[in-house]
């Protein structure tokens, strides 16, 4: 019989089923933003050569959504304009919610959904199942080919005589929870609405998932908000401020 499912339940379910998926996973989310934690159970998945199917159908991928997804293998992005549907399945089970794969839904929304067994509702699995490929028949397939983002503009001045290198300063970067487009501040790597949230607490270790500077999914905090290669250039280029 199927069960039902909370918030909580409905999160601990969706990962189960994508470590427990053994030759096909299909996840079906109008919106998508995958949390560090979904992401890396997708990419054991896809080291497992589990093939992997993910339906959208709101917004576009923002550029590290789609690279983080390009380095997988084993996995196909679609994406349907009418979708509104939240369904997650592997072989054997399949959760239908109301819960995105979006991690905003994870930690804040109030959540529900069933979880099927193959096992034990095969009828009811199955006339899911069929909607699922209808869905993904009618979708359109989206390339993933993973793109460089350039972070900052080299531009060339002549000082005393000599051509320098000197570099624009770079306006824009990402709030390090939400993945927004910020005004790109070290000191200030939250959006307005995520820093209201975080101030609550103020752990300045908090741990969050994307880099500030380049929008690429890493471990960062307040205390560190840009990635080992972002924070290095940045340093590299206040050294440079000072010649």
């Amino acid at each position: 019989m199927a069960e039902f499912l909370t918030t909580n339940g409905t999160s601990y379910h969706i990962e189960k089923i994508i470590i427990e998926a053994k030759s096909k996973l299909v996840l079906i989310s109008p919106y998508l933003q995958i949390s560090k934690t979904f992401y890396e159970r997708l990419k054991d998945a896809s080291n497992n050569n589990v093939a992997i199917k993910i339906i959208y159908g709101k917004d576009e991928l923002k550029p590290n959504e789609k690279n983080s997804l390009a380095e997988l293998k084993n996995v196909e992005l679609f994406y349907f304009q009418n979708l509104h549907a939240k369904c997650y399945l592997n072989e054997n089970k399949m959760v239908i919610t109301s819960m995105n794969m979006y991690e905003f839904s994870e930690k804040t929304n109030r959540e529900m959904g069933v979880l099927i067994d193959r096992n034990v509702d095969k009828d009811l699995f199955e006339k899911a199942v069929a909607e699922t490929l209808s869905i993904l028949q009618s979708a359109e397939p989206v390339s993933l080919i993973r793109s460089e983002r350039q972070t900052i503009a080299p531009v060339k001045s002549n000082t005393s005589g000599q051509a320098k290198q000197k570099y624009q300063k770079q306006i824009r970067g990402y709030c390090i929870r939400c993945e927004t487009r910020i005004d790109y501040n070290p000191e200030k790597p939250y959006c307005p609405d995520c820093f209201s949230i975080w101030a609550q607490f103020e752990n300045p270790d908090y741990r969050e998932n994307v880099c500030h500077r380049c929008g690429e999914y890493d471990e960062t905090s307040m205390n560190r908000p840009q990635d080992k290669d972002c924070f290095n250039q940045w340093r590299s280029e206040q050294k440079k401020s000072y010649i």
